[in-house]
């Protein structure tokens, strides 16, 4: 089905086909930059920016220097044939992108429209029937572009296609109503039962999050609503962390599946590719001991698990 133009262009940092593991069947996730919050166990910080990057990996540069010069702001230089990339002064034109051509420098996010995005995933359409599977839209924090993804979620509704949003609870409550319309399932992240610790973790408190988390399962049910909860070392997963979660979804009345996803580090290169080599925190995987008493403390309240990772 044509699509009519609606002026909301979204910076999209990727587009994953043949996704299992963010709502029912096979899906298209759909990945929109800028996020909130500032998570220390992030593994995708190159969502964390609204607006479209560059990254660098080093190990591709053959030292060739055409970025030097297309690089009007001197943010790239040779030394010794080794490239220097002053991250600090980088702009994030994207023009070292364009001549690289060992994709050392590389553009993260691009400005689609709903049109284009829509033209991208319905490509996949035979698989979501087949499997009764649909579109997810993560991030970042999705909610962060509210035009375009609203935009995007009412064309996939138009055409039939089942929704899910996955989202940290961080958005304005007036924009739920909006959200119940064309969203088929939320995916939602509950990290944190104290808003102190939260607010250590994440740079946010977290008093808008379960206000959202209450008034939507009020709402819809947990029919339409997965809990989501990381699992990470030194953060939330003591058993009185647990146990406060799991009073948070009880006293909620949350009787759906909890998705538990372990910390692993697989994100220090992505870091280093932004140039945020001080951000990074190394952190130790979560321990299978831990994890297997974390199932059996949502077991023993009656709260089914599934673990991803």
């Amino acid at each position: 089905m044509a699509h009519e133009a609606t002026g909301s262009v979204g910076v999209i940092f990727d587009i994953q086909r043949y996704c299992v593991y963010d709502g029912p069947g096979i899906r298209t996730g759909v990945f929109l930059k800028g996020c909130p919050m500032r998570c220390f166990w992030c593994h995708n910080p190159e969502s964390q920016q609204c607006r479209p990057q560059v990254r660098f990996l080093a190990t591709r540069c053959d030292g060739c220097g055409a970025c030097v010069e297309r690089c009007d702001v001197g943010a790239i230089r040779l030394r010794k044939g080794k490239l220097l990339w002053d991250f600090e002064h980088c702009n994030d034109c994207g023009e070292c992108a364009d001549v690289c051509t060992e994709n050392a420098f590389a553009r993260i996010g691009e400005e689609l429209s709903v049109a284009q995005t829509m033209e991208r995933v319905m490509a996949d359409r035979d698989f979501f029937a087949g499997s009764h599977g649909g579109v997810t839209v993560s991030g970042g924090e999705p909610t962060m572009q509210p035009e375009f993804l609203l935009h995007l979620l009412r064309a996939l509704r138009q055409d039939g296609i089942h929704t899910a949003l996955d989202t940290c609870g961080h958005f304005p409550g007036r924009l739920l109503p909006q959200l119940l319309e064309t969203v088929d399932l939320f995916l939602f992240d509950i990290k944190h039962a104290d808003d102190q610790e939260h607010q250590r973790a994440t740079g946010f408190g977290n008093r808008r999050i379960l206000e959202n988390f209450r008034d939507l399962l009020a709402k819809v049910g947990s029919a339409r609503v997965t809990v989501r909860v990381p699992l990470v070392p030194g953060f939330n997963t003591e058993p009185g962390d647990i146990e406060a979660v799991i009073e948070v979804l009880t006293s909620a009345g949350y009787e759906g599946e909890v998705h538990l996803m372990p910390y692993h580090g697989w994100a220090k290169s992505k870091y280093e590719s932004l140039g945020r080599f001080g951000d990074y925190r190394d952190l130790s995987d979560t321990p299978p001991a831990d994890t297997d008493r974390v199932i059996a403390q949502f077991a023993a309240h009656g709260l089914e698990t599934r673990l991803y990772g």
